[in-house]
This record gives C-alpha cells, sequence and structure tokens, in this order.
C-alpha cells in the first residue's frame, strides 16, 4: 500500500557565538549497515558536453553474489542544463539464469526548478523521509520478479533547469533458481523522452574532474558509526563531523565513503556522506555528585547545512542554517554522575555544505 510521507517537524533556528577554541576532531569511526549504497552526482549537470550521447548511463552498481538477498540504496542528485526535458530513470539488468524479485522498494523524489530552495525543498525533505523511514512505497514498473534481461523500476521527466534529487531503497534476491546473483543498477537518461531506458546497457559516463568534482561510488555499506572524544561536564565542545579534514590537515576519521574504497570506479570522495545515516556517540564525563544537564546544538562549520536528525524515537528536520553563527538546539539531556554516552543520529540534505558541528554546552 502507497502511503504518502509523514509531515516531520523542523527544529528552531537561533543565534550564538561560538568560541573559537572549542572544536573537537572526530576520534574514531567504523562502517555500519548492510545496505550498499549507489551515489549517483556526477556529473550532475547534464549538459551536451557531459553528456555526449543521445542516452547514456550516469552510474551503475555491478553485483556478484552468492548471498540470495542484497539490500540497496541509491542515491541521486542530478540537474538539467542540456536544454531540454530528459528521461531518467532507474534499472536493473538481470545477467543470469536465475529469476530475480526486486522486493520492499521505497522512494523520496523530489523535483524542483534552479530558482528553487534545493536545499530545503529537494535535500531536505528526502533526508527527512529517508531517515524516519517515511518514504513512498510503491511498485517496480516492471514485474517485480523477472529472468534474464532488464527491469525498470521507476522512469520520469526532468524539465530543463529542473533537479532532480531521490533516494531509492529497495532489496534484490533470488525470486527462483539458484547460483550467483549477477545484475547490474543503473541511473540513466534519455535526451529522446520516448526512449524505452531499458535498452541503456553502456558504461557509466566519465566523471566531471576538479572543481566541478561531485561525489560518486559504490560501497557496501551506507552508514557511519562514529565516536567523538568524551565530553566533560561543565565545559564546552564542538565536534566537527563530515570534515574534508582534521584540524591538523590530516584525513578524518570519519571519511570512510572515499573513492577509493568504492566497490566501482572511477568514484569520487563522498565527503559529505550524502545519502548515509551517521550516527555519532559522544561519550560524557559527569566528575560531579549530582545529575547535571547537557545540551547538544547542530551548528554549521562549512556554510548553509539543513538535514534531519534522529533523537531518541523521533525525527525532525534541521533547519536551513545559514552559517556558524546559527545554531539549532537538538535536545538537553539528564547526566547521572560518572560516565555515560548520547548517541545523535543525522542525514545531510543534498546541497548542504558539511562540517556539521555538534555543539555541546553543561546548563
Amino acid at each position: 500500500m502507497n502511503h504518502r510521507p509523514k509531515q516531520l517537524q523542523d527544529l528552531i533556528v537561533e543565534s550564538a557565538v561560538i568560541p573559537p577554541n572549542i572544536h573537537v576532531d572526530v576520534e574514531s569511526a567504523t562502517e555500519g549497515g548492510n545496505r550498499r549504497l549507489m551515489l549517483s552526482d556526477n556529473p550532475e549537470t547534464l549538459t551536451d558536453v557531459t553528456v555526449p550521447t543521445e542516452q547514456a548511463t550516469l552510474w551503475h552498481d555491478v553485483v556478484r553474489t552468492t548471498t540470495r538477498t542484497v539490500k540497496h540504496r541509491i542515491f541521486g542528485w542530478h540537474y538539467n542544463k542540456i536544454g531540454g526535458p530528459v528521461k531518467l530513470g532507474i534499472t536493473v539488468e538481470n545477467k543470469s539464469n536465475a529469476v530475480l524479485e526486486v522486493r520492499h522498494m521505497e522512494r523520496a523524489l523530489e523535483i524542483a526548478p534552479e530558482d528553487g530552495n534545493w536545499i530545503i525543498d529537494v535535500g531536505q525533505s528526502i533526508a527527512k523521509s529517508c531517515l524516519a523511514g517515511a518514504m513512498k512505497r510503491l511498485k517496480p514498473v516492471d514485474r517485480h520478479k523477472f529472468g534474464r534481461g532488464t527491469a525498470l523500476l521507476e522512469e520520469f521527466k526532468l524539465p530543463e533547469g529542473s533537479l532532480a534529487g531521490f533516494t531509492y531503497d529497495f532489496t534484490v534476491e533470488y525470486g527462483e533458481g539458484h547460483g550467483t546473483l549477477d545484475y547490474v543498477i543503473r541511473t540513466v537518461v534519455s535526451k529522446d523522452t520516448q526512449v524505452n531506458l531499458r535498452q541503456i546497457h553502456a558504461d557509466a559516463l566519465p566523471p566531471v574532474p576538479p572543481p566541478q568534482a561531485h561525489p560518486r561510488g559504490v560501497w557496501s555499506f551506507s552508514e557511519t558509526n562514529a565516536r567523538m572524544p568524551a565530553y566533560v561536564v561543565g565545559q564546552s565542545a564542538n565536534y566537527r563531523a563530515c570534515a574534508t579534514k582534521k584540524l591538523d590537515g590530516n584525513p578524518p576519521a570519519d571519511l570512510l565513503f572515499t573513492g577509493a574504497r568504492s566497490e566501482l570506479g572511477p568514484a569520487l570522495d563522498n565527503r559529505g556522506q550524502f545519502g548515509t545515516i551517521y550516527n555519532a556517540t559522544i561519550p560524557i564525563v559527569n566528575d560531579s555528585d549530582e545529575v547535571r544537564t547537557v545540551r547538544i546544538y547542530a551548528n554549521p562549520r562549512g556554510g548553509a547545512f539543513a538535514g534531519s536528525v534522529r533523537i531518541g524515537n523521533h525525527v525532525y528536520g534541521i533547519p536551513l542554517l545559514r552559517d556558524n553563527t546559527k545554531v539549532c538546539r537538538l535536545v538537553d539531556i539528564s547526566v547521572p554522575p560518572g560516565r555515560s554516552s548520547y548517541v545523535v543520529s543525522f542525514m545531510v540534505a543534498g546541497s548542504a555544505t558539511t562540517p556539521l558541528g555538534l555543539y555541546v554546552i553543561t546548563l
């Protein structure tokens, strides 16, 4: 049954003066989750130069495994400047003799004009729906069980001058038969909107190099489990999640979605961790003999930021925070004496800038 995404409440924007000497790097991070991430964000701007053919594969994921079930996430972000409408779609090519089945398909798709508010209307909207488990359930265009050949999951037209942002979550598994799963997932585009997208089997387009080197890649995981240095009650700290580099210039511990770690190339670092769930654990040390209240804010450290956050069992929107003078309160925690910890999970909106500061104070 289809359902519309829940309307999730945004947190409140406040102003703050952040001390300059309290910034702290992430201590450690490990990969999390068992859902593969396919990030299709390069070429981000579709032109006759970046898409020189009438039809093309924007990006892909190639799976060959004896595992009977594989979970997938596709995060896409593409801006049409070709000069006319194009058709985009998601296909799955079954290259084996076994029958495949696509199950549990959900998606968030937003299309906005070039003068729209991409970070909120597209990026934040998708981040909220995905983190809350409130994406739209839908069936593939083609039969969910299919043999050798290519099936279309969904297609849509993208007007000239418009941006499409999307997240698809689904599972591919054996429908019938035995052996090795062997299939290719593709994001494809056609300048002729009447073309059958199932026929596009070309290799992925080459990535656009810097300075327009938007991320892309395929990783076997889609979550970051990060641990911060301990917060001591009575002090202030601003933890720098999703940073391009550490304060000393070295690579950050939480940059896990790198081009080098991608299962397919040529790939580029997903520094903003778009399409991923970021789980931040903050150890807390309370050396006093009484319960203290600790407050955690979100604070942009690289430019405008928006996204979504899970606090306990509730998901909220992180509103547009235009610069590092803006914060939004995430949670107040009652901290008992001794050692404890708190976990905040968030997703970065497409078009947002990182790092995100997790600014912690004691009230």
